[in-house]
């Protein structure tokens, strides 16, 4: 069974680099509250690394999960 998405992989490369572009912007508030937690900087890296087409989509997936607890822990 093929997948529900509707986006296609470069529609998805897009959307990442404005999503990079959108938590670029904010960064330095989250980073004011915890200084001392890269992984909201290194989810941006690894998100432009992804809409370069550096990373596959499993990468991307398993890295979000891995970092997307920063925002709940601050």
């Amino acid at each position: 069974m093929g997948s529900p998405q509707t986006l296609s992989e470069g529609d998805r490369r897009i959307v990442a680099a404005w999503a990079a572009d959108c938590a670029e912007r904010v960064l330095e508030l989250f980073e004011a509250e915890a200084p001392e937690d890269s992984r909201p900087r290194d989810a941006i890296v690894r998100t432009r690394a992804f809409a370069r087409g550096e990373l596959c989509v499993a990468e991307g997936i398993r890295h979000r999960f891995m970092t997307g607890g920063a925002a709940r822990d601050v």
